[in-house]
């Protein structure tokens, strides 16, 4: 049995559901965090929400952890979505990120390196 390998942490405030990662993920890490965005989101009862994801503590994944990523933002694009941030440091993880997740490029999604520019720019979005 393998054990999962990344962290995350989510909280939600107002329509903003925030999820920071830290660490290099497996395919398990990544998954555990999936559901618990799942859980988050259906609890706007198809409502709409805002996400930000701070990426700074990240250090990666295996290849089928990006698989797992493009599979969650094809649930995204169908879901009541109105907004992404991403706050990243790494340009070498953006890079593989959207070159490994194709389902990004028709979502409402801007990138950042801090937080707060990250949170003013979703505030402003509906």
């Amino acid at each position: 049995m393998s054990s999962n390998h990344g962290k995350s942490f989510l909280s939600v405030d107002g329509d903003i559901i925030t999820v920071k990662v830290a660490g290099a993920f497996n395919s398990g890490g990544i998954s555990k965090s999936i559901d618990e965005l799942k859980v988050a989101i259906d609890s706007f009862c198809q409502g709409g929400f805002k996400l930000l994801f701070d990426y700074r503590e990240a250090e990666g994944g295996t290849p089928e952890v990006f698989e797992k990523i493009n599979e969650c933002n094809i649930w995204l694009n169908s879901q009541n979505m109105i907004a992404k941030a991403l706050v990243i440091n790494s340009n070498v993880l953006l890079t593989i990120l959207e070159s490994r997740t194709p389902a990004r490029s028709s979502q409402n999604s801007k990138n950042f390196d801090n937080k707060t520019d990250a949170i003013k720019w979703l505030k402003l979005q509906s």
